[in-house]
């Protein structure tokens, strides 16, 4: 079985949630936090704070682990282990890339929840 390790953080601004909408076949329009895949032998949180930046542009504090989760995918081919971290932002200027990120636009908490489940991550 395969193992990968998923690093990311809910980034808040002024009472808002950052989310990415993904570009990839396999989740494509999804709305997702950022997050992304360590590069091995890079430290979590280092993995986490250079995903957020290459996805959002911003430099970001990790505040806090809001959680560790784990996934097995693909008939038990593929476990994926995902740490999650609660960001803020430190500086930088909402910009992603084109060929990973479609869009990416601050939420209320109140408009994630209202969102249909079809058209999250």
């Amino acid at each position: 079985m395969d193992t990968l390790v998923v690093c990311g953080g809910i980034v808040e601004k002024d009472g808002k949630i950052l989310l990415v909408q993904e570009a990839k076949e396999s989740a494509r329009g999804l709305w997702n936090i950022p997050a992304g895949h360590l590069d091995a032998p890079e430290r979590i949180i280092d993995g986490a704070t250079r995903e957020i930046k290459e996805e959002t542009g911003f430099d970001v504090n990790l505040d806090g682990l809001l959680g560790v989760y784990q996934y097995i995918v693909m008939n038990g081919q593929r476990m994926t282990i995902r740490f999650q971290f609660k960001a803020s932002v430190v500086s930088g200027k909402l910009k992603f890339p084109k060929d990973e990120i479609l869009d990416a636009k601050w939420f209320t908490p109140k408009e994630i929840l209202a969102m249909d489940d079809s058209k999250l991550r």
